[in-house]
């Protein structure tokens, strides 16, 4: 009989090696790449859900080279400024498919890192039932018009749960809004999009 092959792989990934490193500062604006290299050759399943915030008017793209997921920018970055890169529900294994659990990678451009944070919970109003994959979204702009005009200044995506957690933002007043962003553009179209605010 032929070999079996072994036990099915049931381990996701994990990563090994990241660029930059958590927490760096002063990190080049124009042609900035992120690289997270992973124990084993891997795959990105979703790539709406390499979400960076705050968000660019182009969403970033990748590469696959070797076992890392290079993740790069059409458009440079703006400068003294925190970032986050979150990677949940994006990356999986190659052969298997299990999912890498998530991971968020927090990088400034410039001399100081962001270090407040907010999390919640999204629900349907008439269900309570939690919200799968909307966009929450802080603004320092509060004007009505923001949400329909303007990216956020800092956004993230919900969990299978609804849960959300915005981190690593500036310690300053913000307005906040959670849509269902069904064109993942960043703003809200109220002709297509449920939409969520905070008095």
């Amino acid at each position: 009989t032929p070999p079996s092959g072994g036990d099915k792989d049931t381990i996701p990934p994990f990563i090994t090696e990241l660029y930059p490193l958590p927490g760096s500062i002063n990190v080049p604006v124009k042609k900035t790449q992120l690289k997270l290299t992973f124990n084993e050759y891997v795959t990105v399943k979703d790539m709406k859900s390499l979400f960076l915030s705050p968000p660019m008017e182009k969403a970033p793209k990748y590469k696959l080279k070797g076992k890392s997921v290079v993740v790069y920018f059409e458009d440079d970055l703006d400068s003294n400024k925190t970032y986050t890169l979150d990677v949940t529900n994006a990356i999986a294994d190659n052969n298997e498919g299990n999912m890498y659990p998530g991971y968020t990678l927090v990088f400034s451009t410039g001399d100081t890192v962001d270090s407040m944070m907010v999390t919640g919970i999204v629900q349907d109003c008439n269900t309570l039932e939690p919200i799968k994959g909307a966009t929450v979204m802080l603004y320092k702009d509060h004007a009505d018009s923001a949400v329909f005009l303007k990216r956020p200044d800092a956004a993230i995506k919900t969990d299978d749960w609804g849960f959300f957690c915005l981190r690593n933002i500036q310690d300053t007043c913000f307005r906040m809004y959670a849509i269902i962003d069904e064109n993942n553009n960043n703003k809200y179209e109220p002709e297509s999009e449920k939409v969520a605010f905070i008095d």
